[in-house]
């Protein structure tokens, strides 16, 4: 067996993933390389670059180092039946910490204190709408990992939660209650604060349109830490021009990177940061960790069983 690593950041863990896992074990150090080596691996336990995919035609399993799986499923696969299993639950953490960081940043305005800090003005009338999350209603829009994470670490705040899925379990937990993403509008309209935790798919793309931004409250924050293309960005700029929404915390956005022309840059109920919500000190350690125990699996029944991604759902 095979096992071909994609991943710098695994080069000082070669040997003990080489023992864990009884493997042949190879490092990549860069897509040439991987490029090369990709025809003869039976497993991928890294990064996944179009050219690599394509030339791995041996490939059962793909573990892939990040939640999102989009552009691995739009790429060609040299084995059309390769298993792709992603990175969730590594994120959740990070991600929902941003999240609530981008939250109250812009209750308390703290964005524009850092900017007097940093033009060395001490002004406390800095003429925002201070605000608490006593007794709001926030909506968590993809109640999978990173939306029950968020929801965690909000409930100690006194929120109402209500979470939206695909397909509620009822087994969620935090929200007060979850329900499918096809009564979203129901509730739009009742939202203090809209969450977006969705992963990028043909049905989440655009979803938060112009039809959808007019119906919130106007008082009403989204913080997106999902991904950009759920919002179209003219129809974001028009709410928030427009007044049918309070405020906006960005970690993604669409186009992404942002154009430097951008209305959003400069409106100061705006706070962009360069997706990096999930940047982590135990990215690699996580990743390790669901790799072996699907290696378990893969060793016992021939196929993975944590995080699989569906393709038809994309993800």
């Amino acid at each position: 067996m095979r096992l071909l690593l994609t991943w710098n950041a695994l080069a000082e863990d070669v040997d003990m993933i080489r023992e864990a896992t009884g493997a042949e074990v190879v490092l990549a150090r860069d897509k040439e390389e991987a490029v090369r080596l990709a025809p003869t691996a039976d497993v991928i336990f890294g990064l996944a670059a179009a050219e690599v995919l394509k030339a791995a035609e041996k490939c059962r399993w793909l573990q892939i180092i990040f939640a999102g799986a989009e552009r691995v499923l739009a790429a060609e696969w040299g084995n059309p039946d390769m298993v792709v299993t992603n990175a969730s639950g590594i994120f959740g953490p990070p991600v929902a910490e941003h999240a609530v960081g981008l939250l109250l940043a812009l209750n308390r305005g703290i964005h524009l204190s850092r900017d007097n800090q940093l033009a060395r003005v001490w002004e406390s009338n800095i003429n925002w709408q201070f605000r608490e999350l006593t007794s709001v209603v926030v909506g968590i829009l993809g109640f999978g990992d990173l939306g029950e994470q968020v929801a965690k670490r909000l409930a100690g705040f006194g929120c109402e939660i209500i979470g939206f899925r695909r397909n509620p379990t009822g087994e969620e937990r935090y929200a007060k209650a979850v329900y499918p993403i096809a009564e979203f509008d129901n509730y739009l309209g009742q939202l203090d604060y809209l969450i977006g935790t969705l992963p990028e798919t043909a049905d989440t793309i655009g979803f938060l349109h112009r039809g959808r931004l007019q119906k919130m409250q106007s008082h009403a924050m989204i913080i997106n830490v999902g991904r950009g293309s759920l919002i179209p960005h003219g129809d974001l700029v028009e709410a928030l021009e427009k007044g049918w929404i309070g405020g906006v915390g960005l970690d993604v956005t669409n186009p992404e990177p942002l154009s430097a022309e951008s209305p959003l840059w400069e409106m100061t109920n705006v706070l962009i940061t360069p997706h990096n919500a999930g940047y982590t000190p135990f990215h690699k350690t996580r990743a390790i960790s669901i790799f072996l125990e699907n290696w378990g699996y893969f060793q016992k029944e021939g196929i993975p069983r944590i995080n699989v991604v569906n393709p038809k759902l994309g993800y």
